[in-house]
């Protein structure tokens, strides 16, 4: 039976990879700028910026990846590139174990991901000067997940998530560590990551969004009701009177499980006006 339930999270978590545009694959146009640095529990692959200003504080975006995915597979993507390249950011993509993440409650349990997000700013803060002010955390499905995760328990180390088709899995945190600007995009007709959550195999249940959400509301200390912001396909809920001086949004859009170049830079234009130390 063990190896049904995960014969059926493999299939879901495959779906969701096969119309992930960022999973298309090009051959990168400079090798030179992609650096593999191992550390406790893994490894992480790092792209320098191409504007030779590495002796200066670098803003830092960490992507995870998405199932069924592996940096290596991530970092071939021209557009990811060209986009952390012409925002001029450190771009950081972490490498799931067998391609998969062990984030809290979900299946696999192989690896403490937290420590391991750690021991990677670990190594980037000894080996790079980091801009502290622009540390920014996206990622999409269960990359997406692990967003929420390293929000939830080191919210401290970054200054703006921006996630995408992926949230909590239950079940889910009764609070979090810290209050952290966050920017969550996920598609209503989402099958494979619903924005109710659904059960995966017998054990497992990804978590519900509207819920995750609440606990950030609490969390930041979000009284008031949200105000209702349109950018094209996206209709987003802003919550940005909060007691902690952090902004919360949950942004809708009609569609599937997919994500967007351009949702990534607006992710980071979004970032850019919450710095917040």
């Amino acid at each position: 039976m063990k190896h049904l339930e995960l014969f059926v999270v493999l299939g879901v978590f495959a779906l969701g990879l096969l119309i992930a545009s960022i999973s298309q694959a090009e051959t990168p146009e400079d090798d030179t700028l992609v650096q593999k640095r191992d550390v406790a529990g893994g490894h992480y692959l790092v792209v320098l910026p191409g504007n030779g200003l590495v002796d200066q504080a670098m803003p830092v975006l960490f992507y995870y990846h998405g199932y069924g995915q592996s940096a290596e597979s991530v970092i071939k993507n021209r557009n990811l590139r060209a986009l952390a390249a012409h925002k001029g950011v450190l771009l950081v993509v972490p490498d799931g174990l067998n391609r998969s993440w062990s984030n809290v409650g979900a299946p696999s349990e192989k690896r403490d991901e937290i420590t391991f997000t750690r021991n990677i700013l670990h190594d980037l803060r000894a080996t790079w000067r980091l801009d502290d002010t622009r540390i920014w955390a996206s990622g999409f499905s269960q990359g997406g997940s692990m967003v929420w995760d390293v929000a939830c328990y080191t919210g401290e180390e970054f200054t703006a998530f921006f996630p995408v088709a992926g949230s909590f899995w239950r079940p889910h945190p009764p609070s979090c560590q810290t209050a952290v600007n966050l920017r969550h995009i996920h598609g209503l007709s989402d099958t494979v990551v619903p924005m109710k959550g659904r059960q995966i195999g017998s054990r497992w249940y990804q978590g519900d969004v509207r819920e995750g959400v609440a606990i950030w509301q609490d969390e930041n200390g979000c009284k008031g009701e949200p105000v209702e912001q349109r950018l094209a396909e996206l209709v987003c809920q802003v919550w940005d009177n909060c007691n902690s001086g952090r902004v919360l949004e949950l942004c809708l859009h009609p569609g599937g499980h997919h994500i967007k170049m351009e949702w990534l830079a607006q992710g980071m234009e979004w970032a850019e006006k919450h710095i917040t130390r």
